[in-house]
């Protein structure tokens, strides 16, 4: 999600990177908030999508800053 709303992956994850494309989402940009999982959109079902379990993703993240909160 960006800024809360859905947007598609355009080609490959390349090292640990990806391209999304922004094109019917003319207001987001550097600074955009991008959710890869959470409230909205959940873990199980990005890993179902990715043919993966959860923990699989969670194990791989590398160099994001993590943030934990109560909820």
């Amino acid at each position: 999600l960006i800024d809360g709303q859905p947007s598609r992956l355009i080609g490959r994850v390349s090292m640990d990177m990806l391209t999304v494309d922004l094109s019917e989402l003319p207001a987001a940009g550097l600074g955009s908030r991008v959710e890869l999982w959470g409230k909205t959109l959940l873990a199980s079902d990005v890993a179902a999508h990715a043919g993966t379990i959860p923990y699989q993703l969670f194990c791989n993240l590398r160099r994001v800053p993590l943030l934990y909160s109560e909820g």
